[in-house]
């Protein structure tokens, strides 16, 4: 099969065959290829167009459905379910949602939903951190000191704010690392690209670091927030054309 290339942070996008017609169709469904209540093709034609068996094509299917995409109807065909019915906090999902063109309005509620979380999340972690976890933040700020090109600053950045999240040592809170994680880098990206300067938030950075190291909760709270009001400004310019 000839899929489109997969996202370098789809976390389904496995090496074998399965994982590639899984990746391909979830991108198709999530990028609109195939509308919300439509049928897919038959399964001949997509079988054809994947180069693949009908074994393998339905147990992507099945993945898929598991997911909250489609929906398999017996002698009707799978149909694609609404976007109210997706599994929006599935990391695939997310992924395949910044790789075929986020929009505003996705942007927006994913900056929104970093704001309710990170700022409490960098507080804890002031308080639950093991130093092996301090480390990993720290590593990831000289990443970002030495990054010298945008792609080397958004995988240092990411790295930065997921191992925040990791250092707040909760069970509950480890899944989140990853959903957000799935689409960090996408959001990320937007922001450095509309920054003048893409290392503009590093002495933010800094001061989260500071104060997760001081085990100072409410400094880290405040600077993690601070810092997200920021990059929902610069998020705003990016995606907002200037008025005339």
């Amino acid at each position: 099969m000839k899929p489109s290339a997969p996202p370098n942070h789809a976390t389904y996008a496995g090496r074998n065959l399965h994982g590639q017609v899984v990746n391909e169709l979830g991108r198709r469904v999530v990028g609109g290829v195939y509308a919300a209540g439509a049928l897919l093709p038959n399964e001949d034609q997509l079988c054809a167009e994947l180069a693949v068996s009908r074994t393998a094509l339905r147990e992507a299917i099945k993945v898929l459905a598991a997911k909250g995409l489609l929906e398999p109807r017996p002698r009707i065909g799978t149909r694609v379910r609404t976007t109210e019915q997706w599994n929006l906090l599935d990391p695939d999902i997310l992924a395949w949602r910044c790789a075929t063109g986020a929009d505003a309005e996705f942007l927006q509620h994913l900056t929104e939903l970093r704001e309710i979380i990170e700022p409490s999340a960098a507080a804890l972690a002031a308080t639950s951190h093991k130093p092996e976890q301090l480390a990993d933040i720290a590593r990831a700020l000289d990443a970002m000191q030495e990054a010298s090109h945008i792609s080397e600053w958004v995988q240092a950045d990411l790295a930065f704010h997921t191992a925040v999240l990791k250092a707040t040592n909760n069970p509950l809170l480890m899944p989140l690392a990853a959903i957000i994680g799935s689409a960090l880098e996408s959001l990320l990206a937007v922001s450095a690209r509309t920054s003048e300067n893409f290392k503009q938030a590093l002495p933010d950075h800094q001061k989260v670091f500071e104060a997760i190291q001081a085990r100072d909760a409410q400094s880290a709270l405040h600077r993690m927030a601070g810092m997200l009001s920021d990059t929902r400004s610069l998020m705003k310019r990016a995606v907002i054309p200037p008025p005339g």
